[in-house]
């Protein structure tokens, strides 16, 4: 049996007469997409389009719950007590979790946006309650974060955690992630090596040339950049040629 990786993508991020991405295009060569829910970006005719295509490419559908920052497209970081990460977090799950429903799927899991993910990677307090919060919700739904410590300790409160990394942005000396203010073009080839290489080898090179170790189950793309479709592409064409399944998470 080959093995076996999700590619997670980021989707469903236009809203009124602002469209960003192309997601008909970009949606089909991804495993699973993560779907604004109108805090940062997307609007309920948008969340329902986005559900419609990953009906049709046949992927899992996810919450892509941001802080309320729709000027800031949800890259501004709040300080916000844990309360208040579970509420805005079970508030978009349930948006999305009811257009969902209506064309006959269900929200497979739940990954935090731009600063509400970094949030949960560096306050162990956050991560806990939203681990907890959706162990509660359906403890058969995934909550897919940065892997380290916040991943740990929502794990550890209860969540079915999948830990991501992310092919298509650089990590810096430190092993933290590199949020662009807008999206730049990447080399396609460039982000499919990047892929086999933490599959076969558990690693990923930092922005200074050093290596860092991952172990994880589901590789991250944006659908923000102009080539998003042609790069998903690549990558899903090169893993599957090294007898790699490109496949939701189990």
């Amino acid at each position: 049996m080959p093995l076996s990786i999700d590619i997670n993508g980021d989707a469903g991020e236009s809203y009124g007469r602002w469209t960003l991405g192309d997601d008909a295009s970009f949606l089909p060569h991804v495993s699973s997409v993560n779907i604004a829910c109108g805090f940062h970006g997307g609007d309920p005719a948008t969340m329902r389009e986005t559900v419609r295509i990953a009906k049709r490419a046949g992927i899992a559908i996810g919450a892509h719950p941001s802080f309320p920052d729709l000027m800031g497209f949800g890259r501004r970081m709040m300080t916000i007590a844990p309360d208040e990460m579970v509420d805005y977090t079970l508030y978009q799950l349930g948006a999305l979790t009811a257009i969902a429903r209506t064309e006959g799927l269900h929200v497979a899991h739940v990954k935090p946006h731009g600063a509400f993910y970094k949030a949960c990677s560096i306050d162990m307090a956050l991560s806990k309650a939203l681990g907890a919060a959706i162990a509660a919700y359906d403890p058969q739904m995934f909550l897919v974060l940065l892997a380290g410590p916040g991943a740990d300790a929502a794990e550890a409160a209860g969540a079915r955690v999948a830990r991501e990394a992310f092919i298509d942005l650089d990590y810096d000396a430190d092993g933290g992630l590199i949020i662009e203010r807008v999206a730049k073009l990447r080399d396609p080839g460039t982000v499919a090596q990047r892929a086999l290489r933490i599959i076969h080898e558990g690693k990923l090179s930092k922005i200074d040339g050093s290596d860092m170790d991952l172990k994880v189950s589901t590789l991250c793309l944006h659908g923000d950049r102009a080539n998003s479709a042609e790069v998903a592409r690549v990558v899903k064409e090169t893993l599957q040629a090294n007898g790699i399944a490109v496949s939701p998470l189990r």
